[in-house]
């Protein structure tokens, strides 16, 4: 096995880190205090190509691998993670459309979304229905050329900006589920209440209602059924633990820099034996969780990862993370936890990766069934 990144990978992170500390750093505190969309940053990293980095050429987009991408995430992330969760989902959503689409659709949706004129969401969560996707009740029901949707999302991610959502729907005349693509402006879709988070506050989640929603039948994803849309989570699983990881690195690197410049008793705190071995646990986790990533996004070759490889990543590096940025808070006492440094920010951030894109808890789950099998539910 070869750990070494290629030359062309190590310039696409070091411009991705270029960029990370230059342009999103500074202002990711303003982001998050005034609960504000990163539009410049968006901006900024769509005419970059950064929106596209993994779609492909033909459809306006780089055409990068999926480890390419959780470097970059990873790098954005270290500067603003809310700036990091619109590439991610850029990156993501235009390759669900790539993956589980018709031509047409891909056509039609994936050039925008690689130039960052149209911002996508996956809309899956329900009231009823968080994790455990086979109990959708938001039902699309067939009339002549076009479904009738009904029903109520809640928890999509950048909800309230997106222009098009990959829906998850019940179909009712057929009794089984799948994945619409519903335009935002489509009369009857209204947004609800945008939920007050405590992190990644500049990328809005939001309840999605649907009332009478006529969507053209060609608005169907031809292989986007549930198991292929549960399927496709393994994508969105690595480039949360990218995520994660990158905002925990931050808090590492802030850590070891206050470590390196302040004193107690007459010593640095560097030179402290019990602050040291925090430090060395602190870098080891770190470390395992980004071998652990990147093994899981080396295996994408056919669009998506091995589902067990990805829930394993996405389980260390989302407890990594938050273990991480607690160790650095405690690393630099009382300024850890003022609003005057970016810990208590990041730290509020990591919290949300465990619970997005399916818990941890839910990813043991799948880890289990990966070593042991399918569940036998007739026998409980």
């Amino acid at each position: 096995m070869n750990f070494e990144m290629t030359d062309e990978q190590r310039q696409l992170q070091a411009e991705a880190r270029r960029l990370s500390r230059a342009e999103l750093a500074p202002k990711a505190a303003h982001w998050d205090a005034k609960a504000e969309v990163p539009w410049d940053n968006i901006n900024l990293l769509a005419k970059s190509g950064y929106m596209g980095l993994l779609l492909p050429e033909q459809y306006g987009g780089t055409g990068a691998s999926l480890l390419d991408l959780v470097i970059v995430l990873e790098e954005l992330a270290w500067g603003c993670v809310n700036t990091s969760l619109f590439v991610f989902s850029a990156n993501a959503q235009g390759n669900r459309i790539v993956q589980l689409g018709t031509e047409e659709q891909r056509a039609s949706y994936v050039p925008r979304i690689a130039a960052g004129t149209l911002l996508a969401s996956h809309a899956m969560s329900e009231p009823g229905a968080g994790s455990d996707a086979r109990k959708l009740r938001t039902s699309a029901r067939r009339e002549g050329a076009d479904y009738i949707v009904n029903g109520t999302k809640c928890w999509i991610s950048r909800g309230s900006v997106a222009g098009l959502f990959l829906t998850n729907v019940n179909f009712t005349d057929e009794g089984s589920k799948g994945l619409l693509l519903i335009e935002a402006d489509t009369p009857g879709v209204e947004i609800g209440k945008i939920e007050p988070l405590m992190g990644h506050r500049g990328s809005p989640s939001t309840e999605l209602i649907f009332r009478d929603v006529r969507v053209p039948a060609d608005r169907r994803m031809s292989e986007g059924d549930l198991s292929a849309s549960l399927f496709s989570m393994s994508f969105s699983r690595c480039c949360n633990a990218a995520m994660g990881l990158g905002a925990a690195q931050r808090a590492f690197d802030e850590a070891v820099e206050y470590l390196k410049t302040r004193e107690a008793y007459s010593r640095r705190l560097a030179d402290l034996q019990g602050l040291r071995w925090m430090v060395a646990d602190m870098k080891v986790k770190l470390d395992a969780a980004r071998l652990l990533i990147y093994r899981a996004a080396a295996s994408a070759a056919s669009g998506f990862p091995s589902e067990g490889e990805a829930a394993i990543a996405k389980t260390f590096a989302n407890e990594t993370a938050l273990q991480v940025a607690s160790d650095a808070m405690q690393l630099m006492g009382a300024n850890g936890y003022s609003c005057d440094y970016p810990l208590e920010r990041i730290y509020r951030d990591v919290r949300a990766f465990a619970i997005a894109g399916g818990t941890t808890q839910i990813q043991r789950n799948l880890i289990a069934r990966s070593v042991l099998g399918q569940r036998d539910h007739a026998k409980g």
